[in-house]
């Protein structure tokens, strides 16, 4: 087994829980079938097709070179004294400027850097689309479950309140009581409908911005039990660096700028222009065919433009690894987060359940008259953001999850 093999092995088994948990993910995100055409016919991708084309037309040219065939005709009158006579004389010349000491060979080199960037560039507008998508549509699903969860609590509300006036008729609670039974249920209306309005508002945007994209489904009610990520995170690492856009984007321009320093040394050395000339002299009694050559003579402009794309190199090689060293603290920052937020999602789910059946309790408390209406409410409550916190955090974890699938390629695997 050689090293790169060994490599991706060790990253398909350090990322098993993540295949594991992708078919998981699919339960609440559209499908790569339906991602792609969606982003293929935004306006981002639109106008990123549009200047890959453009990099790959200037990558032609390039290759070509920028000498082109030169026509020049020159008309002029010879006047003799003795004996005296003027003659109509005619020169013409075809000329064209030479690519020398393998200059043409370096422009086809960089034509093939630029191809490279050109189709990065592409790719990476593709995923940064994507990211973009991922992260809407979390937020939709965001606003739908904090809608559900809203409903759910007016309708607990609803039902408080009807208890407490039947109670309230029959004398078996205080005004008070019902009262706050009342302030509860206009609190709980009132966030619902703010919900509701963040929901349609989400979706909304959703469907504007990615016409064509089904609607998010609502979440399972089970939330499944998140698999601990493996400790050891270098494998992952080095494939999320080798697949990163962005990274062998700014890498293939360093390569580009190193070669077009050298590039731009050579040129120090001039190219000559050559050319074949007749010529029609004395009223045609004498012809001329001959060839002429210019050769410019090099001076500072030359040296300091190769000079400074030198300087530029560098300063793309400094970028590349300020660059990586980013992206490689972020990715083990957000690695780190989702190890963190499996353990604290065991957690909250677990407290969320104490809380709730908590709430059961002091329902069947206050109807013993054990508790008051004031802590029934603040019991239930506590149940319900106890619920909500659990779900947002298994959304926000998800997420986290979804992002670190979709930087490993494993999730809208979208490149051309």
């Amino acid at each position: 087994m050689n090293a790169t093999h060994f490599k991706h092995t060790l990253f398909a088994l350090a990322l098993f829980t993540l295949g594991a948990q992708a078919q998981t993910l699919q339960d609440w995100l559209p499908s790569s079938a339906q991602v792609a055409p969606v982003l293929q016919a935004s306006p981002a991708i639109q106008a990123a097709r549009a200047h890959q084309d453009a990099q790959l037309q200037r990558a032609r040219g390039l290759e070509a070179g920028s000498g082109e065939w030169a026509l020049r005709l020159n008309q002029q009158q010879r006047r003799v004294r003795d004996p005296q006579e003027r003659f109509a004389e005619t020169t013409v010349a075809l000329e064209r400027p030479l690519r020398l000491w393998g200059k043409a060979g370096m422009d086809a080199r960089l034509a093939e850097q630029d191809r490279n960037v050109a189709r990065i560039g592409l790719a990476d507008a593709m995923h940064e689309a994507s990211r973009q998508l991922l992260v809407q549509w979390f937020g939709a699903l965001r606003a739908q479950l904090d809608a559900d969860s809203a409903e759910r609590e007016l309708q607990l509300a609803r039902e408080l309140d009807r208890q407490a006036r039947a109670r309230l008729r029959q004398g078996d609670v205080s005004v008070l009581d019902a009262r706050l039974a009342e302030a509860e249920l206009q609190r709980s209306e009132a966030t619902a409908r703010l919900a509701q309005a963040e929901r349609l508002r989400s979706t909304t945007l959703l469907q504007r911005l990615y016409p064509g994209l089904p609607a998010p489904q609502a979440l399972p009610s089970a939330a499944p039990t998140p698999a601990a990520l493996p400790a050891d995170m270098g494998p992952a690492l080095q494939d999320f660096l080798d697949h990163n856009h962005e990274l062998n984007l700014l890498k293939t321009e360093a390569r580009r700028q190193q070669q077009l320093a050298e590039r731009l040394e050579r040129d120090r050395w001039p190219d000559p222009t050559v050319g074949l000339f007749t010529a029609r002299e004395r009223a045609g009694s004498e012809q001329l065919v001959g060839v002429s050559v210019a050769m410019p003579l090099p001076g500072t402009w030359r040296e300091s433009q190769a000079r400074a794309a030198a300087s530029d190199a560098r300063v793309l090689q400094d970028k590349v690894q300020l660059l990586e060293r980013n992206l490689a603290s972020d990715f083990e920052a957000r690695w780190l987060q989702a190890t963190h937020q499996q353990q604290a999602l065991t957690a909250l789910q677990s407290a969320a359940t104490t809380q709730r059946l908590a709430a059961d309790k002091s329902l069947t408390a206050y109807t013993l008259g054990e508790h008051s209406m004031t802590e029934l409410i603040q019991n239930r409550r506590l149940a319900n953001e106890q619920q909500l916190a659990s779900q947002r955090l298994r959304l926000d974890w998800l997420l986290n999850r979804a992002q670190i699938e979709l930087d490993a390629h494993r999730l809208w695997d979208l490149d051309d």
